[in-house]
């Protein structure tokens, strides 16, 4: 997966990108993804294809986003999770300034 599948906003990219992994896998979503879409309910996602759609968008805007914050609450799965609600969690991921490692501080 790589930045061509980068839109103008996050959750374009994010729908971008689902549509991407759904083709590859040859099912055809019952209606068009969007914010409202969720993973696991719409798209038959499961575990292992939401890690690789979260992969996927690292890859994408080449950064990690520490998902685990998104995907868990309270030491537990989250049930689903919509195509808007992981876009916005990757937008503010994307407004955080990173924090210079120590070694970068020292050097």
């Amino acid at each position: 997966m790589s930045s061509n599948l980068r839109r103008n906003t996050t959750l374009e990219t994010v729908v971008a990108i689902v549509q991407d992994l759904v083709q590859d896998w040859g099912i055809e979503a019952a209606e068009a993804a969007g914010e409202d879409t969720l993973l696991a309910v719409d798209l038959q996602f499961t575990s292992v294809d939401i890690i690789q759609l979260c992969v996927a968008l690292e890859e994408c805007y080449d950064r990690r986003f520490g998902f685990h914050d998104l995907l868990m609450k309270d030491g537990s799965y989250v049930g689903d999770l919509s195509l808007g609600r992981l876009a916005e969690f990757v937008e503010v991921q994307l407004s955080r300034v990173t924090e210079p490692t120590e070694e970068a501080v020292t050097s």
